[in-house]
C-alpha cells in the first residue's frame, strides 16, 4: 500500500501536460521559421553596413609607388597632374605625362620642381574660377 500512496501523491505534484494539436504545432513551426528568417536577414544587413565602412586597403591606392623622381626635363613635359590627398591615398601626388609617348613619371612632391608646378597649377585653377 505505501507504493500506491507514493505514486498517487507524486502524480499531483507534477504539472499537468499540455496537449497540443497538429495545427498548433504547425503554426508554432511556421512562426519559429519566420523569426529565424528575420534574424538572418537582419544579421546580413548589419554585416553589410559594417563591411561597407571598412577601407579595402589600409595603405590606400596611390598611383605613385615610392617617393618619385626629383626632376624631369621641362622640354619633355606634356601635361602635369596633381592629385591631392583623399580617402584613397594619404599623400599629394604630382604625375608628369611625357611627350612622344614616353610614359608617365611621378615627381617627389617635396622637390623644388614639384613645388613650382603645384604653385603654377594652383594659380591657373584660381584664375579659371575667378572668371566664372
Amino acid at each position: 500500500m505505501p507504493v500506491k500512496n507514493f505514486l498517487s501523491r507524486s502524480a499531483f505534484l507534477l504539472p499537468p501536460r499540455r496537449v497540443s494539436t497538429l495545427k498548433q504545432r504547425q503554426q508554432l513551426q511556421k512562426t519559429n521559421m519566420s523569426v529565424k528568417g528575420m534574424v538572418i536577414a537582419l544579421a546580413v544587413i548589419v554585416c553589410a553596413t559594417i563591411v561597407q565602412g571598412f577601407p579595402m586597403f589600409k595603405g590606400g591606392r596611390c598611383l605613385c609607388i615610392g617617393p618619385g623622381v626629383k626632376a624631369v626635363k621641362v622640354a619633355d613635359i606634356e601635361k602635369a597632374t596633381i592629385i591631392y590627398p583623399s580617402n584613397n591615398c594619404d599623400k599629394i601626388e604630382v604625375i608628369i605625362t611625357l611627350k612622344a609617348h614616353k610614359g608617365r613619371r611621378c615627381l617627389n612632391p617635396k622637390s623644388k620642381q614639384a613645388s613650382i608646378i603645384i604653385k603654377k597649377i594652383g594659380r591657373m585653377n584660381f584664375l579659371k574660377y575667378q572668371n566664372v
